[in-house]
Formats: C-alpha cells, sequence, structure tokens
C-alpha cells in the first residue's frame, strides 16, 4: 500500500558511531589518556628541565673554573651567580609549570569560568584574604607541632629563640616558594581536580588529587608518619579549593613550606629564621627531618580538617532538632 503525500518521511537511523580507544563518544580524548598525558608532562618538566638547568650551570661554572673552594676568587656577579643558581633553576621550573599548567586545562577544556568564586569587584580583595588566611592556618601545623615539641623538650633550637636570625637572602627564597607552591598547586588542583571532577566525579578527582599532591610533595621519600601527613595536607588543599579556590590552596601550602624550611629551619638551610634539631621522641616530633614527620602534626592535620569539614557543611549528621543553614551548619 503505497503512502500518501502528506505522510512524513521517517528519519533514516544514523550510523553508529565506532568506538575509538582515544577518543570519548562525545569527541576529544579519553579522560584516561588526558590524565597519563598531563602527569607525564608535568614529570618531563619537572625533572628534565631541572636536570638541564643544573647541568648547564655546572658546564658553566666548569668553563669559569668557578666551584665551591674557587667560588670565594670569581667576581662578585659569579659569586652570586653560584650561590643562588639552585633558586634561579627552581624558579625557572616553576614558571614552565604553571605555563604547562594553563595548556593541559585547555586539553582538559574545563571552562575557564569554572573556579573564579568571587565577584570581578571584589577578586583582588577576596584573593589576598583567603590566601592570608589558609596561609596562616598551613603556617599554624608546624609551628604549634614544634611548640609542643620544645614544652617536652623533644626539640632544640641551635641559638636562642629570643635572637632570631633574619637576613636578605629570606626574600628570594620566600618568593621561590611562593612560585613552587604555585606551580604544584595550579597543576594538581586546575588541571588534575578540575579536569576530572566532571568525567569520574568529586571523589576520583580528591583521591587523584591527592595522589598527585603525594608524589609531587615527595611523601614517599620520608617515614610512614611524613606519608600520612602529605596525604592529609593534600586532601586538606582539595577541601579548600573546592570551597574557596586556589589562592587558598596555595596560602596552605607555602604557609606549610615557608614555616617548616624558612622560620624553623628543618633540613638545614643558613638563611633560617630558626634552626632546631631533634632531641627525642622522633616519633612525636619528626625529629631532624621536622614535624612533617611527627605524629603532632598527624593529629593537628586530622583536627584541620573536622574544622573545615564543620565549617563548610562536609559532614551530612545533625544534631536533633537543629537545622542546616545554607553555609551548611546546624543551628
Amino acid at each position: 500500500m503505497s503512502r500518501s503525500k502528506g505522510a512524513a518521511r521517517r528519519p533514516e537511523n544514523p550510523a553508529p558511531r565506532k568506538r575509538s580507544l582515544f577518543r570519548s563518544p562525545t569527541g576529544g580524548l579519553r579522560g584516561g589518556w588526558l590524565l597519563a598525558a598531563s602527569l607525564l608532562c608535568y614529570a618531563l618538566v619537572a625533572v628534565g628541565l631541572r636536570w638541564a638547568l643544573l647541568a648547564g650551570f655546572a658546564a658553566l661554572f666548569r668553563a669559569w673554573g668557578v666551584n665551591a673552594e674557587t667560588a670565594h676568587l670569581a667576581p662578585g656577579w659569579a659569586r652570586l651567580l653560584f650561590r643562588w643558581h639552585g633558586a634561579i633553576a627552581s624558579a625557572l621550573v616553576a614558571l614552565g609549570l604553571i605555563a604547562l599548567s594553563a595548556g593541559l586545562r585547555k586539553l582538559w577544556a574545563v571552562d575557564q569560568d569554572a573556579k573564579k568564586p568571587f565577584p570581578v569587584k571584589e577578586g583582588r580583595y577576596k584573593a589576598v584574604k583567603v590566601f592570608s588566611s589558609f596561609g596562616l592556618l598551613g603556617l599554624s601545623v608546624p609551628v604549634v607541632a614544634t611548640l609542643v615539641a620544645l614544652v617536652f623538650d623533644s626539640i632544640r633550637p641551635e641559638w636562642p629563640l629570643s635572637t632570631p636570625r633574619f637576613t636578605l637572602a629570606l626574600v628570594p627564597l620566600l618568593a621561590v616558594s611562593l612560585l613552587s607552591a604555585l606551580a604544584s598547586e595550579t597543576f594538581v588542583r586546575r588541571v588534575l581536580y578540575d579536569g576530572v571532577k566532571p568525567r569520574w566525579g568529586a571523589k576520583w578527582a580528591a583521591a587523584i588529587a591527592v595522589a598527585a599532591y603525594f608524589v609531587a610533595g615527595s611523601g614517599w621519600a620520608g617515614n610512614a608518619i611524613g606519608a600520612v601527613n602529605v596525604a592529609l595536607m593534600g586532601l586538606v588543599g582539595c577541601v579548600v579549593y573546592a570551597r574557596c579556590g586556589l589562592w587558598a590552596s596555595v596560602g596552605l601550602r607555602f604557609g606549610w613550606s615557608a614555616a617548616a624550611t624558612l622560620l624553623l629551619g628543618f633540613g638545614g638551610g643558613d638563611a633560617a629564621v630558626y634552626r632546631f634539631y631533634g632531641v627525642s621522641e622522633a616519633l612525636l616530633t619528626g625529629g631532624d627531618a621536622g614535624p612533617a614527620c611527627g605524629v603532632i602534626a598527624t593529629l593537628l592535620m586530622i583536627a584541620a580538617l573536622a574544622w573545615l569539614g564543620w565549617r563548610y557543611g562536609l559532614y551530612t549528621f545533625r544534631i536533633p532538632g537543629t537545622t542546616r543553614t545554607s553555609n551548611g551548619r546546624s543551628s
């Protein structure tokens, strides 16, 4: 029986899209390949660029005949370069990682406005505020752990606490420390967390970000307690970033690293304001490795994580007879 002229033609079924190992059904690379490529690029820049820069400096110093024994005989600019070439290499690597993260973020096709929690007019003020607030939080963990250890005479200062040592070298070292924190947090949060979350969910994004933070922060290099503390710091950073943005997590990371190395002097360094050494009970204090490898810091990190969870309403339980407000608190 023939169709009438007014009958609508049934649309033809489109040809099924062929499954691809590399491309997702919606277009673009699959998340697994993007993740592998991002981690590989980060490793190449972080390790390869640093090795190339240090090798170049070493070749330059050999050509000039400058080493640790003859540096005092070199011109002033050569002595300055010999002294600071490690910090210069760290700063250049950090800038390279920041540029890499900007490119990888576009490759992940992350919404460029996805992490702008503040209005444009208040952006700078809010960024400074959250950076300072969470910087103090990150700084307080090693400082409080050190004070507790001092009370129990588990660590001792190499010089009296009443005579801190401030040098001009602190200024460039603080700048390099800030650049390093910004580079690491930009990759871990802006690339991995923001890229994975819309594909696999917030839990997988947090797990991958914590794992990347653990490796980048050398959590594997210390003892078991140090590994737990680095993982906890990575988890706290995820909570802070998800609620307050990039500058909050950068402040947290910068406060911790600046306090542990440049203020308290764990790990050596002539530019530190203080320098401590372990006496006993290294399990609690971390000993010469610093509070990052001690149980006191672990307890402080767990307390900080619990407070952040309560502050930003991450927990589902509530006290009977109370209602949950818009900011997540019970009232």
